[in-house]
């Protein structure tokens, strides 16, 4: 596409300049040989249209004062209303050149002002796609939710972990998935929310599980919005489940081990007791002596 500001060119600017002084030059040689009475004066207006567009304004004025004398001198009308000719002629013209360069400006503004519109629009559309990708390609669920409950935006990880074989998420409510962001939204509050929550989510096919979900909520035309990140944690709830019974069955077998051995000193001590008892004749066919040593072994049995 051709530069609209290419006119502009150092080589374009003076080619033109030269043209509207041979254009002056041209229409006074011109007005000074055609007969009395007869002004082409008018004519002066080309080349000052042409030099509005690349001088400024002091340079414009000595133009068309230029012109306007050349005018004057050459016409050969009456002399008796020249004064009031060459005001009238002055004011055409310095007025024809410097609304020429204020259109040129403006014109120069606003093709600089697009130009800056495109870059700022392309930088924004290069970001949407950046942003895009990455929500796309995140591991985790993000979803963008509308002021109506609806989700309206759900990238393909989000998709897996509420729907994955249902309908797409984009346009249903999510109170259906997770109700308490739908709660959050909901609440008449001043203030945005910035927080993270734990809260059960419920999956098309009606399978419960656990939520982790980090959101925020902002202000659009069309009202309150929330984004949100999402991740299953049941698996992480039955790895600390599963963490907490083999520390609890450890400190079990910590603790018996502890009885046990207590209960083997008590029976060792016990025992050694029995023996020296034994050598007293009255109580060798004692039976409750003898079922005391039976009690015992069981207790030797069992501390091992």
């Amino acid at each position: 596409m051709k530069d609209p500001l290419s006119i502009y060119a150092p080589a374009i600017r003076t080619r033109m300049l030269v043209i509207a002084c041979l254009l002056i030059a041209g229409i006074a040689a011109v007005d000074w040989w055609v007969p009395h009475y007869i002004s082409l004066g008018f004519l002066y207006l080309f080349p000052i249209i042409i030099v509005g567009g690349f001088l400024s304004r002091p340079w414009i004025v000595a133009v068309a004062l230029l012109c306007a004398f050349l005018q004057e001198a050459f016409s050969n009308l009456p002399e008796n209303e020249a004064v009031i000719r060459l005001l009238f002629s002055s004011a055409g013209f310095v007025g024809t050149g410097l609304f020429i360069s204020e259109m040129v400006r403006n014109r120069r503004i606003v093709i600089k002002h697009s130009e800056e519109l495109e870059d700022q629009v392309k930088l924004r559309q290069d970001a949407e796609q950046q942003l895009r990708s990455l929500v796309e390609s995140s591991p985790a669920a993000i979803v963008t939710i509308d002021s109506d409950g609806k989700v309206q935006l759900a990238n393909e990880a989000a998709q897996e972990l509420l729907s994955p074989r249902g309908a797409p998420l984009q346009g249903q409510p999510v109170r259906s998935y997770l109700p308490s962001l739908h709660t959050v939204l909901k609440t008449q509050s001043p203030r945005m929310f910035r927080t993270t929550l734990q809260c059960t989510g419920r999956r098309s096919d009606g399978e419960a599980f656990l939520a982790g979900v980090w959101f925020s909520t902002y202000s659009t035309i069309a009202g309150t919005r929330l984004a949100a990140i999402i991740v299953d944690l049941s698996e992480d709830l039955r790895n600390r489940e599963d963490l907490s019974l083999d520390h609890l069955l450890k400190n079990s077998r910590i603790l018996m081990s502890t009885v046990a051995h207590e209960i083997r000193n008590l029976s060792g001590a016990v025992l050694v007791v029995h023996k020296n008892l034994s050598r007293i004749k009255e109580l060798e066919n004692h039976e409750d002596f003898r079922a005391l040593g039976g009690l015992i072994q069981s207790l030797e049995r069992m501390s091992a």
